[in-house]
C-alpha cells in the first residue's frame, strides 16, 4: 500500500442532519430516512441495485439497551446530532450523547459499492463509545425490513449469520451479521415491536427457511465497555452478488478520554484494474496541535506506551508513523492507496491516534482507541 499524508477541515464536510441519506455507486444505491426525534421506529430504507431501480428495502435501524434499562431504545435525533455524504459512497451521523443521557456517543456509517451492472453492497455499522466513569453493559440490535423487488412474499433461506431473501424475480439479497451473538427472523411486525415494546428484549434464535413478508435483527450480547472503550457492530446487505471478503473498518479498545477520535469515512476495497484509496481520520484535538498516526501490521492488548497512554497496535509491527499539524479544525487524515493486485484481500491494517494537549489527564496528550481497517473484494 502507498500512503500519503494531508491535513483537512472535516467539519467542511459535516453538516445539519438532513432529512436523509443518499448513496450511490453505479446501480447501486440506498437511501436512509430521517431520524426522528420522538419515534422508536426505525428511518426508512431504499436499497436499490440495477439499472430499472427495482426496490428491494422498506426499513433499517440500529437499537440499545444499557444494563438496567426495563426496553430497547431506537437512535433519535436527540442529544447533537450531525451528519455528512462523501463523494456519494459514505454517509455518516454522529450522536454526541445519545439520548442526551451521558452515557454514550455513537456513530452511523454507511458505504455503498456497484459489484455490477444489477448487484452490489451496502455496509452499515454502529459504533459506540462509553463516555461515562464507569463500565457500561449494552446489549446491540440491528434491525432489518426488506421487501424484495417491492413484494412482501419473500423466500428466506440461510442460518443465524446469513438471511438469504429472495422473491419470484429471482434476485437474492442476503442480510449478513458480523460477529453477533443471535438472530431472528419472523413477518412483520413481530420482530420490530419486541425492539419498540416496552420490555427488554432477547432475540429467540428463530432461523429460516421462513416465508412471508420478512424482518429480521441481529443482536450483540451483553457487551461491556471500559471508559472512552469504542466497538464497532456491522450489517452488511448484498444484492446478488457473494461478497465473500468485505471491506471493513472497525473500532476496537479504549483511549484517554472521549473527545479525539480515529475514524474512517471509506472502507478498503480491492479493484485489480483501477488502484483505490481509504483514509484513516482524526477528529477532535486542538487547533494546530502535534499529532501522530501509528499503523501497524497487528492489533495489541494493551499495552502501556508512556504515561497516562495505552497502544493498541502491536509496537513491533508498526511500519508508519504519520505526523504533523492538525487542521484549524483540529483534525488530520492519512490516505492509503491499494495498488492494482489481488494479494491483499482480506488483509488488516492497524491504526491509533495522538495528539498532543496540556489538558489530557496525563498532562500532555490525547490517545485514541484504535482502528482496524480490512482490505476486501466484490
Amino acid at each position: 500500500m502507498q500512503v500519503a499524508s494531508r491535513c483537512l477541515s472535516l467539519a467542511a464536510l459535516v453538516v445539519a442532519l438532513p432529512a436523509q441519506i443518499a448513496l450511490s455507486d453505479g446501480n447501486m444505491s440506498a437511501t436512509l430516512g430521517a431520524l426522528s426525534a420522538t419515534s422508536q421506529l426505525p428511518p426508512d430504507l431504499s436499497l436499490k441495485g440495477d439499472a430499472l431501480a427495482t426496490e428491494h428495502g422498506f426499513q433499517h435501524g440500529f437499537y440499545y439497551r444499557v444494563a438496567g434499562d426495563t426496553r430497547e431504545f431506537s437512535l433519535r435525533d436527540i442529544g447533537g446530532v450531525v451528519s455528512g455524504t462523501v463523494a456519494g459512497l459514505h454517509g455518516d451521523v454522529d450522536f454526541a450523547n445519545v439520548d442526551s443521557r451521558g452515557l454514550l456517543k455513537a456513530s452511523l456509517d454507511y458505504d455503498v459499492y456497484d459489484a455490477g451492472p444489477a448487484s452490489g453492497v451496502l455496509i452499515s455499522r454502529l459504533t459506540l463509545m462509553n463516555v461515562s466513569n464507569a463500565n457500561l453493559t449494552v446489549n446491540v440490535f440491528g434491525y432489518v425490513d426488506l421487501d424484495v423487488g417491492a413484494s412482501a412474499a419473500d423466500q428466506v433461506v440461510g442460518n443465524g449469520t446469513s438471511h438469504f431473501v429472495n422473491d419470484v424475480t429471482g434476485v437474492q439479497v442476503e442480510v449478513r451479521g458480523l460477529g453477533h451473538d443471535l438472530s431472528e427472523v419472523g413477518v412483520w411486525p413481530t420482530v420490530i415491536n419486541k425492539l419498540t415494546n416496552l420490555t427488554p428484549t432477547t432475540l429467540n434464535g428463530n432461523a429460516p427457511p421462513f416465508t412471508g413478508d420478512y424482518t429480521g435483527a441481529f443482536q450483540w450480547q451483553n457487551r461491556t465497555l471500559a471508559p472512552f472503550e469504542q466497538r464497532t457492530f456491522q450489517i452488511v446487505f448484498a444484492i446478488d452478488t457473494a461478497a465473500a471478503v468485505v471491506p471493513l473498518v472497525d473500532h476496537y479498545g479504549a483511549g484517554n478520554g472521549s473527545g479525539l477520535e480515529a475514524h474512517s469515512q471509506s472502507t478498503p476495497l480491492q479493484d485489480n484494474t483501477t488502484p483505490r484509496s481509504f483514509s484513516v481520520q482524526m477528529k477532535g484535538a486542538l487547533p494546530g496541535a502535534v499529532y501522530r498516526i501509528a499503523s501497524a501490521f497487528n492489533s495489541w492488548t494493551p499495552a502501556p506506551f508512556i504515561p497516562g497512554l495505552d497502544l493498541w497496535v502491536e509496537p513491533v509491527s508498526i511500519f508508519a508513523v504519520f505526523g504533523g499539524i492538525t487542521s484549524p479544525t483540529g483534525e488530520a487524515q492519512e490516505v492509503f492507496t491499494i495498488p492494482a493486485s489481488p494479494y491483499l484481500t482480506g488483509f488488516s491494517v492497524y491504526h491509533q491516534c495522538f495528539a498532543v494537549d496540556g489538558a489530557a489527564p496525563n498532562g500532555f496528550a490525547y490517545s485514541t482507541a484504535a482502528l482496524r481497517t480490512r482490505i476486501g473484494k466484490l
